[in-house]
């Protein structure tokens, strides 16, 4: 009996041994290199949407919204708070806090700071219960002009597309007005007061012998920009601002082309793209006798130029840029009238012989 136990300790003793021993023979494993602090953390993308981060997206408190502030287990300190049109709110047993252009987050910290001389680690949050801050208008050459009420943060391209987006009469330029008597927010790159005769509007003088306030500002976006993409010409929509997107200044192109009418002078057109605008000339018209009347912008008076567009057509002539409202006439060739009257004289005499059938 003791020798089994003894042959079964000596082979147990023997096992070890081997095992041991091939784990011992297999080659070292290269280290693997230390993570540094920098690549360990995760790489955050890029923000395209804002310059200003992530927070430029959440709503901003304004002036009539309605808050909803509750104080954790201190139901004598929470209730409804309605902004002021200053932009503040009045809590009990502190200041009045300025909320105006506030997040809720930001709002329930400032708050909860407010209430530390009291409270030991207050916990307070802030919901907007409703939404009444001054709106903001569309007007001008877009498809649906209307007034909106924000309930967050807007770009100007997107409040556009809510108004169908600008018509075909829209000009090259965007205007934003800033005409809110408390203008809290100042998140916009860019934005310069209306100036008068190159001083700030700060420092302008009106009439009365006053400061022009800088609160009243207007900001001009080019259009072909702002569809275009760029950040610096998407700017935010602020409470109260009016949107205006002026109708461009028109030409109108008459006499003998096949659609006549006013055309919204967009780009640079030239004479021979008016008349293609057009539909071009009809079969009456006269192509050497086309009539250019201009107003003269610092009188009333007027110049009529005659063109021949075939001359254009051969690059004899400069094909001319059209100025706002400026005329295009068309005359009406007088041998072609007359040939085509009497080609129609020819047809109704012709209608009334008598006719015959010989068999």
């Amino acid at each position: 009996m003791l020798r089994r136990v003894f042959n079964s300790f000596v082979f147990s003793m023997f096992v070890c041994l081997t095992v041991s021993g091939a784990a011992f023979a297999q080659p070292p494993q290269p280290a693997l290199p230390p993570v540094s602090p920098q690549s360990a953390k995760p790489q955050a993308l890029p923000n395209i949407l804002s310059t200003g981060g992530t927070g430029d997206q959440v709503y901003r408190i304004g002036p009539g919204d309605v808050l909803d502030v509750r104080v954790f287990n201190r139901p004598e300190l929470s209730g409804e708070r309605r902004v002021t049109e200053a932009g503040r709110i009045r809590l009990p047993f502190i200041e009045d806090i300025q909320v105006a252009c506030l997040t809720e987050a930001e709002i329930s910290r400032q708050i909860a700071d407010k209430y530390k001389k009291f409270l030991r680690d207050p916990q307070v949050d802030v919901f907007v219960k409703d939404y009444k801050g001054v709106p903001v208008a569309v007007i001008g050459a877009v498809n649906q002009p209307a007034r909106f009420q924000l309930q967050r943060r807007v770009r100007l391209l997107e409040l556009l597309s809510y108004a169908g987006g600008p018509s075909n009469r829209a000009g090259t330029f965007i205007h934003i007005i800033h005409s809110n008597d408390y203008d809290f927010c100042q998140n916009n790159p860019g934005i310069v007061p209306a100036t008068t005769e190159g001083k700030p509007a700060s420092e302008a003088d009106d009439p009365d012998g006053g400061k022009i306030s800088i609160l009243t500002a207007l900001s001009s976006v080019n259009l072909r920009d702002l569809l275009g993409g760029k950040l610096d010409a998407n700017l935010y929509i602020q409470p109260g601002d009016i949107v205006s997107v002026p109708e461009a200044d028109q030409i109108y192109v008459t006499g003998a082309v096949n659609r006549p009418g006013a055309y919204a002078l967009t780009t640079k057109i030239t004479l021979t793209q008016a008349i293609g605008l057009a539909g071009g000339i009809n079969m009456e018209g006269a192509q050497g006798r086309v009539r250019l009347v201009r107003q003269d912008p610092n009188s009333d008076k007027r110049s009529e130029v005659v063109y021949n567009l075939k001359d254009i057509n051969k690059r004899k002539i400069e094909d001319i840029i059209l100025m706002p409202n400026d005329i295009i006439e068309v005359p009406n060739s007088t041998l072609r009238a007359a040939s085509r009257n009497m080609l129609g004289v020819s047809i109704s005499m012709l209608s009334a012989l008598p006719y015959f059938i010989i068999r």
